[in-house]
């Protein structure tokens, strides 16, 4: 399979016309909170453009948003997943869309953003709190939409890809990936294909070793993702469009092993981690109005097999197991566009997701547990003078477990309770526009989500009560911003925000009687909890430098219980890069650091806070081919984002990127 997507991507190296780094937007796929008179997006969230995704060498959606002020990186290193949070909110929180449709694991709600590559986006949406309803439900603490795609040209192409080089002078990961559009009169097509495997990391010189890691090449830290996509438009008109996509995602990984001294220690591979979306999405216009339309057939198939030790060939242990995921997502969503008034722009959403999740480990029967959600809601924005814009909204979300089955050895397939759970969502914001184009806005937004199925339903491996009655968590949002051009090519925007929360969703002991294998916890509805911070992000260009930075200050507080630590957030936490151009040259680097952060909530594994540095140099040709070269981890730090799994070492890479 390999060698027929590099020989593909190959091929389109000769054949293929050029495709600029900016390519349209795919504009089907965009939600946010839109200004009245065109329809723009209000300053009330954040962009990643492929620009500075190619600039800085991010191929993982995670990776991207560490470019993104009140986002971090997070990395679930017992499942070796990718993570992100939002001012303190996880993926279960806010939830990933591929151009306007949720793609998160129906199972547990989360999506591993390391299996999300970048390669065929044209930019990725960070919306906070004050997240449009009419992304649908469970959009607690934001939505990150990744936004591929459309062409602009009649024909355009890009073929591109790397290797990296450890500090043994070893090969051990390369990249390939290509992009090809079609534009005519009445359709086009977009299409990508990508590859990007890894055979390993190799740690920092600094690493001491432990009983199950003896540094040198990261045990079992292996990864092979690859990603086809395409979409077909039917343009009949200047203002209507009709489109058929598809995007699978085809990925396996090994799981590196704890390398601290206060955990247990697991070994886990995931032979496969698949993932394919079909999708529709139109746009209709009458007059003034739009009715768009989007419906989406997803699913996930997925495999995680434990063993008993380091050899990855005998499960024999109680502990060890062989687990089959079958899922799928069948999804309805109309939004209605109404014009009411050149200052007045009415939209109305309504939202259908069906949830299935199949599961069963070797020598078990299938359990199968499905949800309906539905959501309704309406936002409107109104200019009420030129220089300022109110927005409110109001929706209704309303999820049914329609069947839940549960398997354990002590019980056998057992059908658990059902029922039904619903919410009310709201929001409101004021955004002012000062003389010389400085903006100040003020928004408050009370969200919601439901528990998962993974939350009501699981045994933890027989270490857990499920919890049918699970409430749905709660937050308010409050956020005071400001944005500004401080010089003709020098733009500022901060800001300060607060976030309550309720029935937070949290793990409790309870009595080990009443488990298969003590200790024994249930998921419940106990914690109150607070997120405060503040964002500032700064971009501009001094001379021929290209310069952007951001800083973000967040504070977390459980209210139940200080000695209940929230996890995987750092207090401070900072990102610079600069880029300079000089004739066909161009190089540059980037810095991220943050402070330390609890990875168990009782406080007993925190990892401690880092800086990393990386650098590039790069040379165009006449005939537009980037040939670039540069070092990740430039001072071969030993840094982790979860005490107990450290992150690879110094890295070379050498990589190109040919628009033909």
């Amino acid at each position: 399979m390999k060698r027929r997507m590099v020989g593909l991507l190959l091929f389109a190296a000769w054949t293929l016309p050029a495709m600029s780094s900016d390519s349209a937007v795919f504009s089907l796929g965009e939600i946010s909170v839109t200004a009245p008179a065109d329809g723009g997006q209000l300053p009330a969230g954040s962009t990643i453009d492929v620009q500075d995704i190619r600039e800085q060498d991010r191929e993982t959606v995670g990776r991207a948003l560490q470019m993104v002020a009140g986002a971090n990186l997070s990395r679930v290193g017992a499942r070796n997943e990718e993570m992100a949070y939002l001012r303190g909110f996880d993926l279960r929180q806010v939830p990933v869309f591929v151009d306007g449709i949720p793609v998160y694991v129906p199972y547990d709600g989360y999506a591993d953003l390391g299996r999300f590559t970048t390669f065929d986006l044209s930019r990725i949406e960070v919306a906070k709190g004050f997240s449009s309803l009419i992304y649908g439900p469970n959009t607690l603490g934001g939505a990150i939409n990744l936004i591929s795609r459309r062409p602009t040209r009649a024909f355009e192409g890009e073929v591109g890809g790397g290797i990296g080089i450890d500090d043994s002078g070893e090969r051990n990961n390369f990249r390939v990936y290509g992009n090809v559009g079609l534009l005519r009169e009445s359709w086009y097509l977009q299409a990508g294909v990508s590859v990007l495997d890894e055979d390993g990391f190799r740690l920092p010189g600094g690493f001491e070793p432990v009983a199950a890691e003896d540094g040198g090449s990261r045990d079992n830290s292996y990864r092979r993702d690859s990603k086809v996509s395409f979409k077909l438009g039917l343009t009949p008109n200047a203002t209507d469009e009709y489109v058929l996509g598809y995007v699978r995602q085809d990925g396996e990984k090994g799981n590196p092993p704890y390398a601290g001294t206060r955990s247990s220690v697991r070994y886990w591979q995931w032979p496969y981690w698949d993932k394919a979306s079909l999708f529709v999405a139109t746009r209709t216009q009458f007059g003034e109005h739009v009715l768009k339309v989007r419906a989406y057939h997803d699913t996930y198939e997925n495999s995680l097999f434990a063993y008993d030790d380091a050899g990855y060939d005998s499960q024999l242990k109680r502990s060890s197991f062989r687990s089959w995921y079958d899922d799928y997502t069948n999804g309805l969503s109309v939004e209605g566009d109404f014009a009411l008034a050149a200052s007045n722009r009415l939209r109305l959403a309504y939202h259908l997701k069906e949830d299935v999740h199949r599961e069963h480990d070797g020598g078990e029967p299938i359990q199968t547990n499905r949800d309906l959600t539905q959501s309704l809601a309406i936002e409107d924005s109104i200019a009420v003078s030129r220089s300022v814009t109110l927005v409110g909204g109001l929706s209704y979300d309303y999820r049914k477990a329609l069947r839940a089955e549960t398997y354990d050895l002590s019980t056998g397939l057992v059908r658990q309770d059902t029922g039904d759970n619903d919410a009310v969502n709201a929001l409101a914001g004021a955004f002012y526009t000062l003389e010389g184009g400085a903006s100040v806005r003020a928004t408050v937004a009370r969200k919601s989500r439901f528990a998962t199925i993974k939350d009501r339903y699981s045994y933890r491996l027989g270490t857990a009560i499920p919890n049918p009655g699970l409430k749905t968590e709660r937050a308010t949002h409050y956020e005071v911003g400001y944005g500004s051009a401080m010089a003709p090519t020098w733009y500022l925007d901060a800001a300060l925000f607060h976030s309550d929360i309720a029935d937070l969703i949290q793990t409790v002991r309870i009595d080990p009687a009443l488990c298969a294998s003590p200790p024994c916890s249930q998921m419940q509805n106990v914690a109150r909890a607070r997120s405060t911070g503040l964002e500032a992000t700064v971009d501009g260009e001094l001379g021929h430098w290209k310069i952007g930075a951001n800083y973000t200050l967040l504070y977390r507080r459980n209210l139940e219980d200080d000695a209940i630590k929230l996890t995987d957030t750092p207090r401070h936490e900072f990102f610079a890069a600069a880029i300079r151009s000089h004739g066909p040259w161009q190089y540059g680097g980037s810095v991220e650091a943050a402070s330390g952060r609890y990875s168990s909530s009782d406080g007993a594994q925190r990892a401690a806070g880092f800086a990393v540095a990386n650098i590039k140099g790069g040379y165009r040709t006449d005939s537009g081919v980037l040939i670039e070269a540069g070092i990740r981890n430039l001072f071969d730090r030993l840094y982790a984002y979860a005490e107990g799994f450290p992150e690879a070492g110094r890295n070379y890479f050498v990589q190109f990127n040919a628009p033909l």
